[in-house]
């Protein structure tokens, strides 16, 4: 997780800057995995702002090419972000700029003012018509999102149909509570982020366990008969205050910044609107920002301690990565252990070595990290390693990381791709403690040697005993039959990601041999890929070509492509089906087809079991869309 300390930003090229940021973007927006946090992201668009205006990245996010898998739409409500403040004197500074809109004989603190919770979650605008849900789009860009429709009416506090007949928009945060992130089947490292991964997901599970707070709807009215037009409507509005002046403001923020730790799902900070919508009118936009609120935002917390050891740790992919075991310390309700060191160059410019006093804090109330030393108590920093902590290979530096580049032969990396390939799969009861065994054992190596694993060679190790053992057996054996994708995917490539894997599929290269003997310029010429990323994808697939036959060896691939069957056919599927929706996913786009999440004039045909009220059910009757059901579609004459 990449901080704003860890980036030198000012020596930082425009097109580096930017390169960086658009894969933050996607790193946030398709998995749900950011590769920084918020602050520094938002920073970082900043300087590349004042560097370079024009910059490709301030139109890349919301181009078709930003593949997330979802379908496009541009937004009908406005979709911006918010200025940001963080004392109360730049609070009242930031409203006092605004005389001069609103009139210089305007005593800013006698206007009255809203104040709601800012929610630490994922934006997303729905839409109405005549009373009845039509579309919900993620924030996207502010201009253009995704259309998650079929995920959001699953989530909790949804409201499909309006007791009248309003048409136009409302905007939601879509959050995890604290309680259901408790309940969570899969493992996230915080709220935020399992709404915006779950949000997303292609296939709409566990999208239950995320709950919408309504925070704006399309009615130039005053800000605080918004929200009771909101409850009025049925919607769970975010909590309201009414207040009219600064003080109130200042001790109302004091109160929720203690309390906050008991609040029902994640906050930030505070929003303050102006209430009056006719001074938030006048006072407008200004770079993509409303001029009438500002964010006030809560102070990362932070605490002293002392680092009690530095661990170099080596990570799949063979970077070097310095982990800091610490004096248990509780920062925002949490115990804190352990915090990450970022990279080698972060431990030699900021002098930390073994028993020094530090401040640490939680950025974003998450992220464990290093603000400063303290109490300097040993001299110099800590000793950077010359050879790799696993294999003993000599490490090399890129940039401002180490690395191993002994990735075939250093156990760390093969261990780690070895628990990744399980992970990707998703194959149950293999612990990393029993991965570890097994590797060592010298019963695998590769891939492809878990499915050739018997009871015997499991039921030893750990003192699994023969029901485990045969249980993971029959776990790793319902995992032989995979797409093409899957398998690509399970094998760990660098820098060549899932969509990125059915991208090249999309485009006809849609057998394993094809995907193998692909070449630099034919991966270039495809659209949205550039020379960098060519690059690397050739590299990783040559890096992990025997991982990849390894596999393939070892499996059957679903669906081989004979032909592109469905070639230029839209589908759409709603409803219950008999198989995981991703299968038929997989299925239809393995034949040349694409899915979309919502019906439209350009789909062929809504796959659905039975007649329902669903939107998509009745969009294409209205629309004329065929409509068939499992059934047919498997035995359908193609």
């Amino acid at each position: 997780m990449l901080t704003l300390d860890q980036i030198d930003s000012d020596n930082l090229s425009p097109s580096k800057l930017g390169q960086l940021l658009i894969d933050a973007k996607k790193a946030y927006y398709t998995g749900g995995r950011p590769i920084m946090d918020d602050h520094t992201y938002d920073t970082l668009e900043e300087i590349l702002r004042q560097k370079s205006p024009n910059h490709r990245f301030f139109t890349k996010i919301g181009h078709p090419n930003f593949d997330t898998g979802w379908d496009k739409k541009p937004h009908q409500m406005f979709m911006g972000s918010q200025n940001k403040v963080t004392n109360i004197k730049d609070l009242i500074h930031y409203f006092e700029l605004k005389k001069s809109a609103v009139g210089s004989n305007v005593d800013m603190q006698s206007i009255s003012y809203v104040v709601q919770p800012k929610c630490d979650g994922i934006s997303l605008e729905i839409i109405y018509k005549n009373g009845k849900l039509i579309e919900a789009i993620t924030r996207g860009d502010s201009l253009i999102g995704d259309v998650i429709t079929q995920n959001v009416v699953k989530m909790k506090n949804v409201v499909v149909s309006l007791p009248n007949h309003f048409s136009g928009s409302v905007r939601c945060e879509i959050v995890v509570t604290k309680k259901d992130f408790a309940k969570l089947p899969e493992t996230y490292s915080n709220p935020r982020n399992a709404a915006s991964g779950l949000s997303q997901r292609l296939d709409s599970l566990y999208s239950e366990y995320c709950s919408l707070i309504a925070v704006d709807i399309s009615e130039n009215i005053a800000e605080l008969e918004k929200n009771k037009l909101l409850k009025s409507l049925g919607f769970t509005p975010i909590e309201t205050h009414f207040f009219t002046n600064f003080d109130q403001i200042e001790k109302f923020y004091q109160k929720i910044l203690t309390d906050r730790i008991n609040y029902p799902f994640d906050i930030d900070g505070l929003v303050i609107k102006i209430n009056d919508p006719n001074i938030s009118r006048n006072l407008g936009i200004k770079n993509n920002r409303p001029q009438h609120q500002v964010a006030y935002k809560f102070p990362a917390d932070s605490n002293q301690t002392q680092i009690k050891s530095i661990n170099w740790q080596v990570g799949p992919m063979g970077t070097i990565t310095p982990v800091g075991e610490i004096e248990p310390v509780e920062i925002s309700g949490a115990i804190i252990n352990f915090a990450s060191l970022g990279n080698y160059d972060l431990v030699k410019n900021k002098n930390l070595n073994i028993g020094d006093i530090i401040e640490i804090s939680r950025r974003g109330d998450v992220i464990p990290h290093i603000e400063k030393v303290i109490t300097k108590v040993s001299q110099g920093h800590a000793k950077i390693p010359i050879n790799c902590p696993s294999c003993n290979t000599l490490l090399v530096v890129e940039d401002k990381y180490l690395k191993c580049p002994n990735s075939a032969g250093c156990p760390a990396q093969i261990l780690g791709s070895l628990r990744l390939f399980c992970s990707t799969l998703d194959i149950l009861g293999l612990s990393d403690k029993t991965i570890s065994k097994l590797y060592l054992a010298n019963r695998i190596k590769l891939p492809g040697d878990f499915f050739k694993l018997s009871v015997d060679d499991i039921k030893d190790l750990d003192n699994l005993g023969e029901k485990s053992a045969q249980n993971i057996i029959n776990q790793i054996q319902a995992k032989k039959m995979l797409s093409l994708v899957e398998a690509f995917d399970a094998a760990i490539i660098p820098n060549f990601s899932r969509q990125r894997i059915k991208q090249l599929i999309k485009a006809g290269f849609d057998t394993p041999q094809k995907l193998l003997n692909i070449s630099f310029d034919q991966i270039e010429q495809l659209p949205g890929f550039q020379k960098t990323l060519a690059q690397k994808i050739i590299d990783g697939i040559a890096l992990r070509r025997p991982w990849i036959e390894s596999i393939l060896s070892q499996i059957n691939l679903k669906f081989v492509i004979r032909n592109l069957k469905l070639n230029n056919l839209s589908f759409c599927i709603t409803g219950s089906l008999s198989v995981p929706r991703q299968q038929l996913v997989d299925q239809i786009e393995s034949n040349g087809g694409t899915v979309s999440s919502s019906v439209s004039k350009n789909t062929d045909f809504l796959i659905c079991n039975q007649s329902s009220n669903s939107d998509k059910y009745q969009t294409a009757i209205k629309l004329g869309v065929t409509i068939i059901n499992e059934n047919e579609f498997n035995h359908r004459s193609w």
